[in-house]
């Protein structure tokens, strides 16, 4: 657990060390109403390419689904993932509605 809380702040230094750096190379080489629209610019494009970048690392592992696996449909849960079960409070019967259609209570538990 250490490690990856090193290699998490390992890698926010690198990224704020990127975006300083771009930001200092910007205002030295430019004046300063450009040099700031330049900044904002660059900060935008290089957090776009840092956000793809994660998409991509993210289809190499199974993607999104297996990441939030439990909130799609259960037709879909032959990899392992089990939906969640809602038991009304009332009479115990499992649903998925909001009101309980044995006997109308909108109290459910997650079972």
């Amino acid at each position: 657990m250490a490690n990856n809380n090193n290699q998490f702040a390992m890698e926010q230094l690198k990224w704020l060390g990127i975006y300083m750096s771009v930001g200092i190379i910007i205002s030295l080489l430019m004046p300063f109403p450009l040099s700031l629209i330049v900044a904002f610019g660059a900060f935008i494009i290089i957090n776009y390419f840092r956000r793809a970048r994660l998409a991509k690392g993210y289809q190499n592992i199974g993607g999104v689904k297996n990441i939030f696996g439990s909130l799609s449909s259960p037709s879909t849960y032959s990899n392992g993932y089990s939906p969640l079960k809602y038991y009304c409070m009332g009479c115990g019967n499992e649903h998925k509605e909001i009101a309980c259609p044995r006997c109308g209570s909108k109290m459910k538990k997650i079972g």
